[in-house]
C-alpha cells in the first residue's frame, strides 16, 4: 500500500525569488508588443500635419508612445519592484505538497490548488509552471527538491 505523500517547504519571498519567477514565467517580448507604441507615434506625427496651431495633443500622444516603449523595455524591473513593494515581500511562505494538491500558507495568503484543477505542468529551466483554470503558478526547483518535483510531475493529468 502506498504511503500518502505529504511534504512541506518554507522559503522567503525576496528579490532573487521574484526575479526568477518573472524570468521563468513571463512570455518573451515579441514584435507585436511594440504595435501600440508605433500606432501612438504615427498618430502623433499625423496630428502634427493636421493640427496647425496647437501641438498639445500630438505631443501628448508622442509622450505616450515613448512611455509605452519604456514599459516594454523595463517590464521586469517594474514587475519585480511592484512585488517588492507589496505587503507579502520579505515574508515567509510555506508550501505543502500532498495527495490533494498544493497548499500555500503565509501571513497574507492561504490558498489551495487541487490536482483536479491543474491542466498542465511544464518543467522550465529553474522550476515548474503549473497552469490551471484560474491562471499560472510558478514553483522554483531551488526550494522544492527532487522528491517534490517528481511527485508534482506525476500529477500532470494522471
Amino acid at each position: 500500500m502506498n504511503q500518502p505523500f505529504n511534504q512541506s517547504v518554507t522559503f522567503k519571498l525576496d528579490k532573487a525569488h521574484f526575479q526568477e519567477c518573472f524570468d521563468q514565467s513571463a512570455p518573451p517580448v515579441q514584435n507585436k508588443d511594440y504595435a501600440k507604441s508605433a500606432i501612438l507615434a504615427v498618430a502623433a506625427i499625423g496630428l502634427i500635419f493636421v493640427e496647425a496651431e496647437h501641438y498639445y495633443l500630438p505631443f501628448f500622444l508622442f509622450c505616450l508612445a515613448i512611455l509605452e516603449l519604456f514599459s516594454i523595455k523595463y517590464r521586469k524591473t517594474w514587475w519585480v519592484w511592484r512585488q517588492l513593494m507589496s505587503k507579502a515581500a520579505s515574508g515567509s511562505v510555506k508550501i505543502i505538497i500532498d495527495d490533494q494538491g498544493i497548499t500555500t500558507e503565509s501571513k497574507h495568503v492561504n490558498a489551495q490548488l487541487n490536482w483536479v484543477d491543474v491542466n498542465i505542468i511544464e518543467q522550465t529551466e529553474k522550476g515548474l509552471l503549473i497552469k490551471h483554470k484560474n491562471g499560472v503558478n510558478y514553483l522554483s526547483s531551488h526550494h522544492l527538491g527532487e522528491d517534490n518535483i517528481e511527485f508534482i510531475l506525476r500529477q500532470n493529468k494522471s
